[in-house]
């Protein structure tokens, strides 16, 4: 092999894998997931880039909403957060996560009676959902 292929041919693959990797194959399930990395090493800004993300590429994902919402709660963006758990419980009224993260959010807001309107939810949902998987 010519000398001269060597330094092209490494070129033409560091390119290939460039090219590859900036593609984006990612999941919305993926993004989530990346998102939540991202909020275990409080890396909130970081964690919202990944959450936007994963809502971009599925707009019905609820767990992407509620994601997002908990990295507004950490920021203390409590009416942001609330709009994020509303939009995922829209996509699913029985996520009783986001009903209670609703809740937390209600109450740090100071919308006593809409916080425990959203914690009797949760308890609700998450009675009904432990009895399911008990049986």
């Amino acid at each position: 092999m010519k000398t001269w292929l060597l330094p092209r041919t490494f070129l033409l693959i560091a390119a290939l894998m460039f090219l590859t990797q900036c593609s984006d194959n990612k999941s919305s399930f993926e993004y989530v997931e990346e998102g939540i990395q991202f909020t275990d090493f409080q890396q909130y800004d970081q964690a919202i880039g990944s959450f936007l993300k994963a809502i971009e590429k599925d707009p019905k994902n609820p767990r992407a909403y509620y994601g997002l919402g908990g990295i507004y709660n950490y920021k203390k963006r409590f009416p942001e957060a609330a709009e994020q758990f509303k939009k995922a419980l829209l996509l699913d009224p029985t996520y009783f996560n986001a009903h209670y993260s609703l809740g937390f959010t209600y109450e740090n807001m100071g919308k006593k009676e809409e916080a425990e309107k959203e914690y009797e939810i949760y308890k609700d949902l998450k009675m009904k959902m432990d009895k399911l998987l008990n049986e």
